[in-house]
């Protein structure tokens, strides 16, 4: 019911935002062209309302598709008053590069620059201006217990106690947790008795005329038995039930839900999702990779003759890793061993001490610069900038038995950087807390993540104590 109502919150707000827009358009074209036009503001030239009109349905449509993709109406959106800002003005900020972008094609009409600038200040103005007056009003009806919903949680657990703080989160569509049921916290004075007693909750609240109108069951599919009592007891009464299985006792990678034929389907582990924000990192790998090479060619060209003086063989060494779902490819480096180095050894883990680099080898490994031709990897797609370090298969196969949820890493493209290595976990460091740094960067990924992991590794990631 939450997801529903912030669902019908959204959406009503694109609407309203179609017609701010079109305010915004028009506005800044009269303030512009009847208002301040005198002194520093003179007009070079006037332009009648009718050919700015003319382009206002591309405007429109622009505008639209840049805000759904940046995420304007998710429904966190809906928090303090500073990430409401900021998410409005990053939207009407990426709104002016397109509809900049798109004007200077269209060389038949001229646009006043004070008119877009006008734009960009008037509507995210009267949009936040819009959003605070509706949450503001929506906050007051339900302090004073217009339309509230009382709520009872059976199961004080991490499920339970998350959903009470996804409640607090929006006040304003006036979910009010009147207390919880579990067994195993007597103690607690949230706790209004055992899951057994949920009839019995349920009929004192509406004996006193205060119903309770939703049971949020949060208990673990373990607890299958007492689910089935507490939906059979719920039966009976007026108060609607909803399932919210705590399955925080599990590694959970990309979690979703899907149905199949109208089966609900809850994703536990799984890829990424495709989305928009995938297709921008996407973008962003491209992009940096092909700029990267582009300026750091003089300094490929070199290192790639020092690799080639410095002993016989190629320049560049493929190695066999795994990426994303298990897919193999051959991985990138300047050489930096002689070619036969593990002819007698096999396969063997990188450690402090070794001897086996050439010194050219040496010098490229403690520096991360045999690393550098990764990047062609990147535009293959093989790999992103950002990821966990893809690691050979032979060596997976030791790992993926004795560390939990090693395998979860190939849930996402491999990468050249990770939140692991810009915060010193590489090399013979503990396996352990790199496959948890790795999951962590899984599970809590953002574009602007990975803009802090990239930036980390200019200002510490390339030379590493643990690099060798």
């Amino acid at each position: 019911m939450l997801y529903e109502q912030s669902r019908i919150f959204q959406r009503t707000l694109f609407f309203v935002d179609f017609v701010l827009v079109a305010l915004g358009w028009i506005a800044s074209y009269y303030l512009r062209f009847e208002v301040l036009t005198t002194g520093i503001f003179a007009l070079p030239e006037w332009v009648p309302l009718s050919r700015y009109l003319y382009f206002l349905p591309w405007i429109l449509i622009a505008s639209s598709f840049v805000f759904w993709a940046s995420g304007l109406y998710q429904s966190d959106r809906a928090q303090r008053l500073p990430r409401l800002v900021f998410a409005v003005a990053k939207a009407v900020f990426l709104e002016l590069l397109v509809v900049s972008a798109s004007l200077s094609f269209y060389r038949e009409l001229y646009f006043s620059r004070l008119t877009v600038v006008f734009f960009g200040i008037l509507t995210p103005l009267l949009m936040v201006a819009v959003r605070v007056a509706l949450y503001s009003y929506a906050r007051r009806a339900r302090q004073q217990g217009k339309n509230l919903k009382r709520v009872l949680i059976v199961g004080a657990g991490k499920a339970g106690r998350r959903l009470e703080q996804s409640f607090q989160q929006y006040p304003w569509m006036g979910f009010e947790v009147v207390g919880f049921l579990d067994d195993h916290k007597p103690d607690d004075p949230d706790v209004l008795g055992t899951t057994d007693e949920a009839a019995a909750v349920v009929d004192r609240f509406q004996a006193a005329e205060t119903p309770i109108d939703y049971v949020y069951i949060a208990l673990p599919l373990t607890a299958a038995t007492r689910i089935e009592r507490i939906v059979e007891a719920m039966s009976t009464r007026l108060a609607h039930v909803c399932l919210v299985p705590d399955l925080f006792q599990f590694d959970i990678i990309n979690s979703r839900i899907s149905d199949v034929d109208g089966l609900p389907v809850i994703h536990l582990i799984d890829e990424a999702p495709l989305e928009f924000r995938r297709f921008i990192k996407r973008g962003v790998d491209v992009v940096f990779s092909a700029l990267f090479l582009l300026l750091a060619s003089p300094i490929l060209l070199i290192i790639a003759v020092a690799v080639k003086l410095s002993s016989p063989g190629p320049v560049f060494y493929r190695q066999e890793r795994m990426g994303l779902n298990g897919q193999t490819f051959d991985m990138l480096k300047f050489r930096s061993m002689p070619v036969d180095a593990e002819t007698q050894t096999g396969a063997v883990w990188a450690k402090p001490g070794e001897n086996r680099a050439t010194k050219v080898g040496g010098f490229l490994r403690r520096t991360s610069l045999d690393e550098l031709p990764q990047f062609i990897n990147v535009l293959r797609g093989d790999m992103s900038v950002v990821g966990p370090r893809p690691e050979r298969p032979v060596f997976i196969a030791q790992f993926k038995e004795r560390i939990p949820g090693y395998m979860l890493r190939h849930k996402v493209k491999a990468g050249i950087t990770g939140w692991a290595q810009v915060n010193g976990w590489r090399g013979s460091t503990s396996l352990e807390k790199r496959i948890e740094y790795d999951l962590y960067y899984i599970q809590n990924w953002s574009l602007k993540l990975d803009l802090k992991i990239m930036l980390m590794t200019l200002w510490s990631g390339f030379v590493n104590d643990n690099a060798y």
